[in-house]
């Protein structure tokens, strides 16, 4: 089962990288998904999307698409919820 992000698992919202990963791991938890499960939707292993989640990886434009598409969002939306995540 997915934990939802909560005080004891916060994460980093730094830089955009960081604030992409909180966004795909709030997503992930509201679907109550696993990150197997995910990954498994998205054709990626689910070491690399852990990296992701935690802002240590760098996307490629082809895991933007997938994760927009398998969350039902834009390429835009899941920008736009990450920019207004990012602390300044």
């Amino acid at each position: 089962m997915a934990r939802p992000i909560t005080p004891k698992l916060k994460r980093l919202r730094g830089t955009f990288q960081q604030a992409l990963g909180t966004t795909v791991t709030m997503l992930r938890t509201q679907r109550n998904w696993s990150q197997q499960r995910l990954a498994d939707k998205i054709g990626y292993n689910v070491t690399y999307l852990n990296g992701l989640e935690q802002g240590k990886r760098n996307p490629s434009l082809e895991l933007l698409l997938a994760l927009a598409q398998v969350f039902g969002l834009k390429p835009s939306q899941l920008f736009s919820r990450s920019e207004r995540l990012v602390k300044r």
